[in-house]
């Protein structure tokens, strides 16, 4: 069975996630959609000495898919690029403190897979 404490952090990131907004001035932006379900993400990002030095999000979509973006933003914030290029689906999956259902893949790594087209 699940932990209740997992679902709290996941609602926690939901209801006040990390990194949400924009950046001014970005190095880029990108956008990205879940044509299943209907979840958009807006992704702006500062690069600093081969790092993301600062990354934001706006996003319209389910509880999964917004706190997914909080939780890989905090991941990746800090990151050098060549770092963040060798990450996976997986891994990506595995920030999540909860387990996804096959069903909820596409939500979960809307972000993911949104960065990892413009890296």
């Amino acid at each position: 069975m699940e932990d209740p404490l997992y679902r709290e952090i996941i609602l926690e990131h939901w209801q006040n996630p990390q990194n949400y907004g924009t950046i001014k001035s970005p190095d880029f932006k990108i956008e990205g959609s879940n044509p299943t379900c209907g979840d958009k993400i807006t992704i702006t990002v500062k690069i600093g000495a081969g790092k993301i030095s600062d990354i934001k999000f706006t996003s319209e979509g389910c509880a999964i898919s917004k706190a997914s973006a909080s939780l890989l933003t905090e991941k990746v914030k800090g990151m050098k690029l060549k770092d963040v290029r060798k990450l996976t689906e997986i891994s990506a999956l595995k920030a999540l403190p909860i387990e996804i259902t096959p069903a909820r893949h596409n939500c979960a790594l809307l972000m993911f897979r949104t960065i990892k087209e413009k890296l």
